[in-house]
């Protein structure tokens, strides 16, 4: 870490009004990215990382290993995947009142069917970690801290597992969906 990042550490922790439109400024190229699709939570979560970090710098939680802006940017990331999860949580899919394609129309049945068949080599090509641990955290439900035990690893460590899965998929994704 620089000495920059430090000076705006304390100036972010005194308040100063450059330091927090820059930090802020930072969180918001995360939050704002149509990738979330949380347009309607971008002050909440805005406000959640704000607070997330005030706390972090100012109990010297941060641990200096990467640059400043790194950190409010992972934090910010991984801000959005909680927003995420708690959405998905909250509106759990029931099966039963899922429409299907109608099968008199054979476009919509094919383009269900190459959907399904994405799905499927996208999963499948995933290694066998990140087919487990997605699994947990969208066909289970499990919290964070509940996967990291099952998988005897760090609550962090899930986090960024389930990341680095979820970037793998969507490259997948656009490998496959051309």
């Amino acid at each position: 870490m620089n000495k920059d990042d430090q000076k705006l550490i304390q100036a972010y922790i005194q308040g100063d009004q450059r330091a927090f439109f820059a930090v802020s400024n930072w969180i918001l190229a995360v939050v704002r990215n149509d990738y979330w699709s949380l347009k309607d939570h971008w002050e909440d979560i805005l406000q959640d990382v704000r607070t997330k970090l005030y706390i972090n710098l100012k109990h010297q939680y941060f641990r200096k290993q990467s640059c400043l802006k790194t950190y409010v940017c992972r934090v910010a990331k991984y801000t959005c995947i909680d927003y995420l999860r708690k959405q998905y949580r909250a509106n759990p899919v029931n099966l039963d009142h899922v429409q299907l394609a109608d099968p008199k129309d054979p476009y919509e049945s094919l383009l269900l069917s190459e959907r399904q068949h994405i799905i499927r080599r996208i999963f499948l090509g995933l290694t066998e970690q990140c087919r487990k641990t997605l699994s947990l955290v969208f066909f289970e439900k499990q919290h964070y801290k509940s996967i990291g035990e099952t998988l005897g690893i760090a609550e962090g460590t899930v986090k960024s597992r389930v990341s680095r899965c979820l970037e793998k998929a969507i490259e997948l994704r656009e490998r496959f969906a051309d």
